[in-house]
């Protein structure tokens, strides 16, 4: 019993690991933007509580986001800080604090393989979702969607299966992780609902009243929290509702029709979308829960005009279990072999030559045609989305002598903001040549990705990053009494 145990707990481990280390190297290595919501959302506003300094958008302004979560990365930027110069200690101890929190998809869907079909089935499944690409990508990114998957899977899990605590005990602990997604990410609500009839509809009684305690819990935290730093209770709630749903703010952003996430699908998984769609349904039948789960994400995002592909991440870790669970159930079942091993080798060898080639074509929003399906190109893919702005202002953030920096072709919502700059500098936004002649005596480095007017010679070329470069002016600044943030509030952001 006690080997059994400890080969469980070794190869769980190992898995755990290497999911790690794949997740903070491709972190370290590839620093990008997906969405800008990722910086100036999250970790901008957790810039301004642990620093000081940072970019105010409008979210911020009329009290739509709640400060919970960048409370948090708050703490996490301030006990990293010392990891390195500038803001480099801090955003690597970001990215671990994520990829560590997203190790919770390796844990339930290894446990949740071995309740299914024990050790070779808890292996495989928890091997692909440790290979796939985007579980990989979207691990470090400071999304509220992600996090809030990165929860709800696991309260899901202790819904249905944790044997180990007791009853009402896991039913409470398996409420506050559904709690906390839900509050994180309010959108989650119909699949929040349906879990909790799903596990609490035969004995609603003894089930329902601790999980649903569970469930408010955070969510009168949550609402407690905007007391404090809002208006009122739940205002983050309220308004953000009321701004994208009600008054259409989201629409700014884009309208797709209703199919657009099967086409980010098809985008994203090609070809091997149909066998990951087959191994999902054999894999559904033993956990259907996760299929009806993952549907309902899918379906309920579709119904709203504004579509991303962030939205529905919470669906792609259980649709990687249940194709995990296929995977595994035709090792086991269909191959009848005594020695499963190679088999189970080869298919999490074929899992991770699968995810390798999607990788390198990882762009959900091209512009779809068939040909799509085929082309690779890595350097445009989102893993290096928006990689050289922010290499160059974290390299800036690095330097003693600066006293401004100037934004030359670049959009700030592309920059990194503070989170990658650090310094307690003004960021000049410059759209045109005039404003470059008015407020080049403010800054003394410029970041550009096209090239600076020829009257501006005094800026000599520092380094480039692709077409990023950054330039520097002898002397020092003077006061332009500029404030971005003013700026971002006259330009409606």
């Amino acid at each position: 019993m006690n080997s059994k145990v400890n080969l469980n707990t070794l190869l769980l481990s190992t898995l755990i690991l290497l999911a790690l280390l794949v997740r903070v190297s491709a972190a370290l290595s590839f620093p990008n933007i997906f969405w800008p919501d990722e910086i100036f959302q999250t970790q901008e506003p957790a810039h301004r509580l642990a620093f000081g300094n940072g970019m105010v958008t409008w979210e911020f302004r009329d009290g739509t986001r709640s400060w919970v979560f960048p409370g948090i990365l708050a703490v996490v930027m301030r006990l990293t800080a010392w990891m390195g110069d500038g803001s480099s200690g801090y955003l690597a101890g970001v990215s671990i604090f994520l990829c560590l929190l997203s190790l919770t998809t390796i844990l339930v869907a290894f446990l949740w393989g071995y309740e299914t079909g024990g050790l070779v089935t808890a292996v495989i499944t928890a091997g692909v979702c440790s290979v796939w690409f985007e579980l990989v990508y979207f691990a470090p990114k400071a999304f509220t969607e992600v996090v809030s998957a990165h929860l709800l899977l696991p309260g899901v899990y202790l819904g249905v299966h944790g044997k180990n605590f007791q009853p009402r005990t896991r039913l409470f602990l398996a409420g506050c992780l559904c709690g906390l997604a839900l509050a994180l990410r309010i959108q989650l609500l119909p699949a929040v609902i349906f879990a909790v009839i799903y596990i609490c509809c035969q004995q609603w009684r003894k089930k329902g009243m601790p999980m649903i305690a569970g469930i408010l819990g955070p969510i009168l935290i949550f609402g407690m929290v905007d007391a404090f730093t809002w208006s009122y209770p739940f205002q983050s709630f309220w308004l953000n509702i009321w701004f994208n749903v009600v008054e259409g703010r989201s629409l700014i952003y884009g309208v797709s029709p209703w199919y657009e996430y099967l086409l980010y699908l098809l985008k994203s998984w090609s070809f091997i979308l149909i066998p990951i769609t087959l191994l999902a349904i054999i894999g559904s039948r033993h956990s259907p829960i996760l299929a009806w789960l993952a549907i309902i994400i899918v379906l309920t995002h579709s119904i709203l005009a504004h579509k991303e592909y962030r939205f529905i991440y919470a669906a792609l870790p259980m649709v990687m279990i249940l194709a995990g669970l296929g995977t595994a159930e035709l090792v086991v079942n269909w191959l009848q072999a005594r020695r499963m091993i190679i088999p189970g080798l080869l298919s999490l060898v074929l899992w991770t030559y699968s995810s390798a080639v999607l990788s390198s074509r990882f762009d959900v929003y091209k512009e779809f045609s068939f040909s799509t399906l085929w082309i690779t190109n890595p350097e445009t893919t989102h893993w290096y989305s928006g990689s050289s702005n922010l290499i160059a202002l974290q390299k800036l953030s690095q330097e003693k002598t600066i006293c401004g920096v100037g934004l030359w072709g670049i959009s700030w919502a592309l920059s990194g903001g503070y989170t990658y700059l650090h310094h307690h500098v003004p960021i000049f936004l410059l759209g045109e040549e005039k404003d470059f002649d008015q407020l080049k005596a403010g800054f003394n480095y410029l970041v550009a990705n096209v090239p600076v007017p020829q009257q501006h010679e005094d800026y000599t070329l520092q380094k480039c990053w692709k077409s990023t470069c950054i330039y520097k002016k002898q002397g020092s600044c003077t006061d332009q009494h500029y404030d971005v943030n003013q700026i971002l509030k006259q330009q409606g952001y």
